[in-house]
């Protein structure tokens, strides 16, 4: 009896560390029935600082991508407290970078993307806020993170989610994930700590 325990409590560990490590890539079409990866790879935007932030300089690190505005009166602010957060547990690890793209690149210029940081406090060294230049170019990541966004019909607010997409070293996208659902937080730090391993 008392094997039988052990046995299953060994089987019981190891499915749930496989379970951990295995995090699936999911950057990924289906092109004529076959399914084929892509990197998030192919992209530029400047950051808060004016600096250009290109894919070359994401390779090789762990990094989260996800949309936001500054004037966004709804999930953002929740938002930022959660990756504020995030930054914080991570704030040792250099290999690790979360970037947020505005959505709303007429207002949110370089200018104000400094203004919004120094306001809330965010750790650039940990967290980046990027600017696009144009709609295309939005929606052209958009697209490479298997998602949307559109503005709302009264001009206020966009509609956009709460999810960031999780990056690894090779740009590849393995899990997204609610940063307004503390489980899904935790799984995030979870899967940013497995894939730094």
């Amino acid at each position: 009896m008392k094997i039988k325990l052990i046995l299953i409590a060994f089987i019981l560990m190891t499915s749930c560390k496989d379970e951990t490590a295995q995090l699936p890539i999911l950057s990924y079409n289906y092109i004529d029935g076959k399914k084929e990866l892509y990197k998030i790879d192919a992209f530029e935007f400047k950051n808060q600082d004016g600096k250009l932030i290109t894919s070359a300089l994401t390779e090789g690190q762990v990094h989260t991508m996800n949309f936001f505005f500054t004037s966004c009166p709804s999930i953002c602010p929740p938002m930022r407290l959660q990756q504020q957060a995030i930054a914080e547990t991570f704030s040792e690890e250099k290999n690790f970078k979360q970037y947020s793209i505005s959505i709303d690149y007429k207002n949110d210029t370089v200018d104000q993307l400094k203004r919004h940081v120094e306001l809330h406090s965010i750790k650039t060294n940990q967290w980046n806020l990027l600017r696009a230049t144009s709609k295309k170019q939005l929606e052209d990541i958009a697209k490479l993170l298997k998602t949307n966004f559109k503005p709302n019909e009264d001009g206020t607010d966009f509609y956009h989610s709460s999810y960031v997409a999780l990056i690894d070293k090779e740009q590849y996208i393995r899990g997204f994930y609610d940063v307004l659902n503390p489980k899904e937080v935790t799984l995030l730090k979870r899967d940013i700590r497995n894939l730094l391993d």
